[in-house]
Parts: structure tokens; C-alpha cells; sequence
């Protein structure tokens, strides 16, 4: 007995390491591939208007969680759920390298083609992240005991952190040193290269038993079963209504580097002074806001990342100078370090251990008309300007912010008092 115990906690052990040097490998990438950043202001270099701009957070969050509820019919049929996270993790690793090579032989074509293509690309890469999601999460989750996970997701965050820190360094150089567009070519073939690696590092990791499983219902009856889940499930569904205003508050975030690049009349260079200044602070954010989750719940944890969001957004404001936005950014980047992974952490301990898939593909997809609001906030800048957004989206955290502190109860506290 004392043998198996061993075992089961090397392998968990073994696990906890390889998921955080995997989730350093990935998360290092968003420095190069940043939807708040990078992405933007590659937009605007291909002719990209205010609406055009808004479309990359559009595309970035519901190409992402549009199709989970569907992938999640499939996942939670399946036992074992490392092989669904390895086969389409690569497939979506491609799709970096082709948007790469896309923007390398066309980027400077000037069309309006050009840039229609890269949104498909762009949208082809999100839905096959989203859809491999679903069971990446689930995975991790299995594999991860409760009360090390907030630990977990700050020691990836941080070390993610630290690594897009570096790459921040790199993407800087690489955007002042070689001409449009290949500057940003050369960061999307560093950024598959480093998420294929991630990809190599998950093989390792070892998933000792099968999940519990349900039975493939056609849709129509999955639908039904998910109504239901709703109507029975209220602490969760005030959780959704809650998390609806919290991601419309986002609206903003795409929008900050392009009103210091129009409006300051800003050289490209802070692109990467800007992405230096949000993952830098992932670095200490992400480890404090783990052991929030441990110590202090989902919830608490959510709230701080809430509340970060709205500090970066009342900074933009009243910033009268480009360099107020290093501090704006790195607000920006506590919020981007913490709050999807907590939301989905937290929409999973509502969730019964046969349909956690099931209530992480619920959420998000339910929630995926509110990312609409990153391509509203194209039409409201060119209505109120750059800062008449930004007050919209600083209204949006104030109510998100106020349901989530009232009305939303942590599901560990739920779990405390049925005991």
C-alpha cells in the first residue's frame, strides 16, 4: 500500500512539473501573438480601420469559445483525455506557422484581401484552440488535485510570464530591425516553435485512469439536458450573468495600443515596450493570485482580476502621455494572467466530475455574444472617440464587479456548507 501511495505521488509530482514548464513554453507566445498588442497594431499596418481593430478580441475570444459546447458532447464521452489534447493541440500549433507564412509572402501587399485571409487564418487557429480546449482543461483538471491547482496556474502563469518577458525583448528587437512585415513573420514562426515544444513536453505527462464518462445524447437532447442544468444549477447561472458584464469590460484591451499609436501619433516601437510592460508583471501577478485561489477561493481570485481590468481601463483615461501606459499595460496584464484560466477553474468546481467538459463548454459558449463587445468598441470609438470607450467599458466592470461580489457564491463555500 505504501509502495502505490508512492507511486501515485511521483506521478503527480511529475505531472506538476511537466504542466508547468508546458504551460511556460505556451503562454511565453503570447507576447508574440498578444491580441492586445501585436495583433492591433498588425491590423492597423494592413489598413485595418477602428471596426477592423475591434475584430481581433472578437475573433481572439469567440473563435475560441463558440464551439466548446460542442467539442464537450464529444469529451465527455471520452475516457481518456490526453490524446484529444495532444492530436489537436498540434493541429492549432499549424495554423501559428501558417498565419506566419501568410503574413511573411503577402503581408505587404496592401489589399483588403490580405487582411480578410488573416482574419480567417486568425479564426481558423482560435476554433481549433477552442475545440481543443475543452478537453485540454478537463485533462488538466483530472490530473491536478483541488487544492494544488491555484498553485499550479500560478507557477505556469508566472514562469509564461517570465518567458513572454523575454520574448517581449525579442519581439522588440524584431519589429526595429527588419522591415514590414517581416518583423511580425519572424515572431509568428518563433511562437509555433515554441507551442509545438509545449506540445512534446504534454506527451510526457501521464494520465493513470479513465474519467467517468456519460453516453454520446443526440443534440437535441443535449441541448435539453443543458436547460436543465441552468434551471437547477442558480449559484452558477448568477456566476454566468456575472462573468457576461466582466468579459463586455474588456472592450477596451485591443484598443489601448491603437489610440497610443493614432492619438500620440506613437513610433511602433512601444508595440513592444507596451507587451514588455504587461507580461513582466504576469510574473509576480500570477503566483499571488494561485495562492489567492488556494487560500482564498475562485472567487476572491476573479474579483482582483476584475478589478484590475478596470484600473487599466479609468488609467487609459486619464493617461496624458504615452509612458502612463506602461502602467496601464501592466494592470492589463494581471487581468490577462488570471482571469480566463480562474473563470474556467471556477465554472469546473460547480460542475459535477462527469460534466466538467460539459459546464466549461456551457459557460463559454453562452457567454460568446458578449465578446462582440471588442468589435462594438470599433464602432463606439468612432462615435465617442478612443476615451468616450473606454468609459463604456470601465461601466461594464462596475456592474460585473458588483454582481460578482453579491450575488455570485464561490463554489468551494458551497461545497463547505452542504458538508
Amino acid at each position: 500500500m505504501t509502495s502505490q501511495v508512492t507511486s501515485v505521488s511521483a506521478i503527480e509530482r511529475k505531472n506538476l512539473v511537466l504542466n508547468v514548464v508546458e504551460g511556460g513554453l505556451y503562454i511565453s507566445t503570447t507576447a508574440f501573438l498578444s491580441f492586445q498588442t501585436v495583433l492591433p497594431a498588425l491590423v492597423s499596418r494592413l489598413g485595418g480601420t477602428n471596426v477592423e481593430v475591434g475584430m481581433v478580441a472578437a475573433i481572439a475570444y469567440i473563435g475560441a469559445v463558440l464551439p466548446q459546447l460542442f467539442a464537450a458532447r464529444v469529451v465527455e464521452t471520452l475516457p481518456w483525455k490526453k490524446p484529444w489534447a495532444i492530436r489537436l493541440g498540434f493541429a492549432q500549433r499549424l495554423c501559428v506557422l501558417l498565419m506566419g507564412l501568410f503574413i511573411l509572402f503577402f503581408g505587404s501587399v496592401g489589399s483588403p484581401l490580405v487582411l480578410w485571409i488573416f482574419f480567417l487564418l486568425y479564426l481558423l487557429n482560435q476554433t481549433v484552440g477552442g475545440i481543443t480546449s475543452v478537453g485540454w482543461f478537463d485533462f488538466f483538471v483530472k490530473i491536478t488535485s483541488p487544492k494544488k491547482r491555484g498553485r499550479l496556474i500560478g507557477y505556469r502563469n508566472s514562469l509564461g510570464g517570465f518567458g513572454a518577458f523575454l520574448c517581449g525583448f525579442v519581439l522588440t528587437w524584431l519589429l526595429a530591425s527588419f522591415a514590414f512585415p517581416l518583423g511580425y513573420a519572424l515572431a509568428f514562426v518563433l511562437a509555433f516553435m515554441l507551442q509545438v515544444s509545449s506540445v512534446v513536453v504534454q506527451r510526457y505527462m501521464i494520465e493513470t485512469d479513465p474519467s467517468p464518462t456519460v453516453a454520446r445524447r443526440p443534440i437535441f437532447s443535449f441541448l435539453k439536458d443543458l436547460r436543465r442544468v441552468l434551471r437547477a444549477d442558480r449559484d452558477f447561472s448568477r456566476f454566468l450573468v456575472a462573468s457576461a458584464f466582466l468579459i463586455m469590460a474588456m472592450m477596451p484591451q485591443g484598443f489601448f495600443i491603437v489610440h497610443v499609436l493614432k492619438d500620440f501619433a506613437a513610433d511602433e516601437s512601444v508595440v513592444g515596450l507596451f507587451t514588455l510592460s504587461m507580461v513582466a508583471i504576469q510574473v509576480v501577478s500570477a503566483l499571488v493570485i494561485g495562492f489567492v485561489i488556494d487560500r482564498y477561493g475562485n472567487k476572491t481570485a476573479l474579483l482582483c482580476a476584475a478589478s484590475s481590468m478596470l484600473m487599466a481601463t479609468l488609467g487609459a483615461v486619464i493617461a496624458p502621455t504615452p509612458g502612463w501606459f506602461v502602467v496601464v499595460f501592466g494592470f492589463l496584464g494581471v487581468n490577462f494572467a488570471a482571469e480566463g484560466m480562474v473563470r474556467s477553474n471556477m465554472a469546473i468546481e460547480y460542475s459535477p466530475a462527469a460534466q466538467r467538459s460539459t459546464y466549461l463548454g456551457l459557460m463559454n459558449t453562452l457567454l460568446t455574444p458578449c465578446y462582440l463587445s471588442g468589435l462594438a468598441g470599433g464602432l463606439v470609438a468612432d462615435l465617442l472617440g478612443y476615451r468616450g470607450m473606454f468609459m463604456v467599458g470601465a461601466f461594464f466592470s462596475v456592474i460585473g464587479i458588483f454582481l460578482l461580489a453579491t450575488r455570485v457564491r464561490d463554489p468551494r463555500a458551497i461545497q463547505r456548507v452542504a458538508a
